[in-house]
This record gives structure tokens, sequence and C-alpha cells, in this order.
């Protein structure tokens, strides 16, 4: 039997597996939701985190100027093989957005799901925030998506395997999905232990695991770090009925 380790950085057997779990989930409300934003505000746009490219590449193919830009080559690398089966180019960059250097500003930028999360050091996070400003216009707008892991803080468990998804991979074999996760409350940081079960014919034929890290932030204090990074008219919305899940939008 195959084994694996890897530590959160999406590469590897994480990247090459990472449609799996979306393709017969694809949010098209959360696509029509960042592409509203893209079209009000009239010009260029730039997803960070655009991974595997499930959001960028839609918008790439509707014509819309969205690039994107991610710090995992091997999800890059799975985002222009899909583009190319798609037959459009996509502008695509290697970087992680506390490095952020670009040629050019954007009238929208956005960060969907928890990817903002992964900046687990503050001084990383603020330094992100401060370069995010950099490369928007004035008056461009940010749009990002924070968690808080709610419903770990109320029933923290974390010597207990939960198992968290199934999914059927292209040749037949069966991934199964498990977690547990550990919380520093100190420190804000959610750390999930993942297990990932590679079974062909019912047979277990793989184990990766993955340890991820995910720092989460609270109302007052980003839009304190918004602040100072040179932002004003933040917004901060809530998931209706989810206190867990929120949504922030900001201007240069």
């Amino acid at each position: 039997m195959e084994k694996g380790q890897t530590n959160g950085d999406f590469q590897g057997f994480v990247a090459r597996h990472y449609d799996v779990w979306f393709k017969d989930t694809y949010n098209v409300m959360d696509y029509l939701f960042y592409k509203g934003y893209v079209i009000d505000n009239q010009g260029p746009a730039l997803e960070v985190g655009c991974g595997t490219g499930r959001m960028l590449l839609p918008f790439v193919q509707e014509g819309l100027d969205v690039e994107g830009v991610d710090y995992s080559e091997d999800m890059l690398k799975v985002c222009r093989s899909k583009a190319d089966q798609l037959g459009i180019v996509p502008t695509l960059y290697h970087q992680p957005m506390q490095n952020l250097d670009l040629p050019r500003q954007y009238h929208t930028i956005f960060i969907p799901g928890n990817t903002f999360n992964l900046l687990t050091k503050h001084e990383e996070a603020l330094e992100a925030l401060r370069r995010l400003h950099t490369h928007l216009v004035d008056g461009g707008q940010l749009i990002l998506t924070l968690t808080v892991p709610r419903e770990h803080i109320l029933n923290e468990q974390p010597y207990i395997w939960k198992h968290i998804a199934e999914a059927q991979r292209e040749d037949g074999a069966i991934i199964r999905l498990s977690e547990r996760v550990m919380l520093d409350y100190w420190e804000q940081l959610k750390t999930n232990y993942n297990k990932y079960e590679v079974f062909i014919e019912h047979t277990l034929v793989e184990v990766h695991e993955d340890t991820i890290q995910l720092r989460w932030f609270y109302q007052l204090e980003f839009e304190l770090m918004l602040k100072a990074a040179g932002f004003n008219s933040i917004e901060v919305t809530y998931s209706q009925g989810n206190r867990s899940y929120m949504m922030i939008s900001a201007r240069k």
C-alpha cells in the first residue's frame, strides 16, 4: 500500500485530486456573486487563490478580463491543463499573496473560500492586505471571505477522526476523506489533519495525509487590519443564519 504526506501546500496528491471534490458541486451562486462585482466595477479583475481554475476558467471563457494568482505551482499546472482542453489561455501568476508583485492594477480583487485564512501569521496577513491595496486602482474593490471554526469551537473533539466526504475518481477509484481538528485559541489557529484513503475494488491501495493550518479572524480585528493597510468603505456581512462565514468588501 502506498503512503504519502504533505503539509498544507496544495501540492502533489492534494492538487491532483482537488477537483474530485467539486466536480458535482460547482457553486454557480458563488460564480455569479463574484461575476456581479467584476462587471459592476468595469475593469480588469484578479482572483487570488485561483487554484485549479474552477471559477477563473469560466470567467475567461466568457471573455472577461480576469487573471489568476496562486502559490501552488501544482494547482496552476492543473489549471493550465484544463485551459488547454478548453482552448483558452488564462493569465496566471505563481506568487503568494503576501509577496504579490504583478505588472498591473485591478478594478476588482476577489479571494473566494478560506484562502485568506491560510495566512497563519498576523504580519503576513497584514502585508498581504497592503499588497492587495497596492494592486488596486483608486476606488478599486477587494472582496474576500473568511471563516471562523464556530462548529469546532462549540464542540472540539481533537482526537476523533470524522468522515467528511467520499468521491469517485475518473478511473473508478473511491477516495474517502476524513479529518480531525485541533484549535489553538490564543493564536487563533485551526489545524486540520486530513486523511485521504484510496480504494480500488474495495481494497485500500493508498493513504495520503495532509496537515493544514488556518488562522481565523474576528470582525473588529480584521476591520482594523484593513484600515491599517489603507482600505476604506469597509462592509462586513454574514451568511444567513451562519456566523462562521464572513464576507468582507473594502475599497482603496
